[in-house]
């Protein structure tokens, strides 16, 4: 039994259906608020309503499983968690109740720039549950993504159909390493199947886009419309301004500012090479609702 921790997000679905495509037995660690999934949850897969503030919560979901997916994240919920809450104390909780229950691997969906002393607070609370893990005794695979394609495609489409506008956070010139949700799906599986990816952390990225490039392929896409640009000042105020009504909207935009330095880019063909048999899931196919 795999258990996946955020398997109602964005990623964890994909993550779902891929592991039950390939036949694994999966349970899924769901919040108690979530609504039901008839649509995403393929039939045979258990569901544990669970909060990760719960230490019993966790450990029941644990129960039972060999191996735990953390694709669980607290930085694009508008609310009931922060990337505090959920990227660091979640996953310690999580990481505590495999110990205990003697889980023999955690797969942990981290994030390119991970590190102590991170701009971002997100950055830092992915590194602190990085180093609970690699120090846990157990057998582990990091995946660091860089910035979800689809949550990026998503926030900048918003006003489209509205306002027929495309937000570009941003000069939109600086280079950005994005990671489709498929592309990082395919690679979990692979670590969940193959003992090879045990003990490595991996940075794992579709393409290297700039968010003027993504706002031209959104509206080619969509037939028309124009840009409506967030300029660096704003995206300032914003990431403090907004933090007592929209800890989201100001997550974002200080992620935004952290893009803007060029930091967030990094060469996703250098570990793709091993992995060649995994085709890239890009901007082209992330546009595509069929896909």
């Amino acid at each position: 039994m795999i258990l996946i921790v955020g398997g109602t997000g964005r990623l964890g679905v994909r993550v779902v259906s891929d592991l039950a495509g390939a036949g694994q037995p999966l349970r899924i660690m769901a919040r108690g608020n979530s609504q039901p999934l008839p649509d995403t949850k393929p039939n045979g897969v258990e569901v544990v309503r669970g909060d990760l503030s719960s230490r019993s919560d966790c450990i029941l979901a644990v129960e039972g499983c060999r191996q735990v997916v953390f694709a669980a994240s607290g930085f694009g919920l508008r609310r009931g968690g922060t990337p505090r809450s959920v990227d660091r104390d979640g996953a310690l909780r999580i990481l505590e109740a495999a110990k205990r229950g003697g889980v023999e691997h955690l797969v942990m969906m981290s994030m390119h720039g991970a590190a102590a002393d991170a701009p971002l607070e997100f950055l830092r609370m992915k590194f602190a549950a990085e180093e609970a893990l690699r120090s846990s005794g157990m057998a582990w695979t990091i995946i660091r993504m860089g910035a979800n394609l689809e949550q990026f495609v998503a926030s900048m489409s918003q006003p489209l159909k509205e306002k027929g506008k495309v937000l570009v956070f941003g000069s939109g010139r600086a280079p950005v390493t994005f990671t489709s949700t498929a592309d990082a799906a395919a690679l979990v599986v692979r670590a969940v199947a193959d003992p090879a990816l045990r003990g490595r952390t991996i940075e794992w990225g579709s393409g290297i886009h700039s968010f003027n490039a993504l706002a031209g392929a959104i509206l080619a896409n969509a037939g028309g419309g124009s840009i409506k640009r967030i300029p660096v000042p704003a995206l300032r105020m914003m990431s403090v301004a907004a933090r007592p009504f929209s800890p989201f909207m100001a997550r974002m935009a200080a992620a935004a500012l952290w893009m803007e330095s060029g930091q967030a880019a990094f060469d996703p063909t250098l570990q793709r090479k091993a992995f060649p048999d995994i085709p890239v899931f890009g901007l082209e196919q992330s546009l595509d609702p069929r896909a």
